[in-house]
């Protein structure tokens, strides 16, 4: 037999998890705009700053990254608002990366600043389509991470 504070204490105790059950936040799910700023801009600045110092294996890395985090804006941001961003990726983008690849992999920098420039304008025709054209991609001029030594480590 429960004693005569055991039902008071179930009642609070199921009052209290179904409470925090309500007020359990949806997971994060990155809007667009957050996949391009926060993970698509800093691995396509360091893919450009990897490659034009001929760090292959740097720059191989940040095209990996690169194509994996086109995955999850596919994945997460497919349709946005009434664009097929997935489409996009696919037609635009991708071949653009492959082609990347390609010059990595064969350690050709000439190759690889024109696969670069192309995928430059595989972002710039996505944000035309998207309404978006006042983002324009370009090569950086700069280096973003200074604290990041892109020239290949001596071993």
């Amino acid at each position: 037999m429960l004693g005569p504070t055991a039902l008071p204490l179930a009642l609070a105790g199921a009052m209290l998890a179904a409470s925090a059950a309500a007020e359990t936040p949806e997971p994060y799910v990155p809007g667009l705009g957050d996949f391009m700023t926060a993970y698509v801009q800093p691995h396509h600045v360091k893919l450009w700053l990897s490659g034009s110092a001929r760090n292959w294996p740097l720059a191989r890395y940040e095209a990996d990254e690169l194509s994996e985090t086109f995955e999850d804006v596919v994945s997460y941001q497919g349709k946005w608002h009434d664009l097929p961003v997935a489409s996009l990726v696919k037609d635009n983008i991708d071949p653009a990366l492959a082609e990347l690849g390609k010059a990595i992999d064969a350690k050709d920098e000439v190759a690889f600043r024109a696969a670069y420039l192309k995928l430059n304008g595989a972002c710039n025709a996505c944000h035309q389509a998207a309404d978006h054209g006042f983002i324009v991609i370009q090569s950086p001029i700069a280096n973003a991470y200074p604290d990041q030594n892109f020239l290949t480590p001596s071993r």
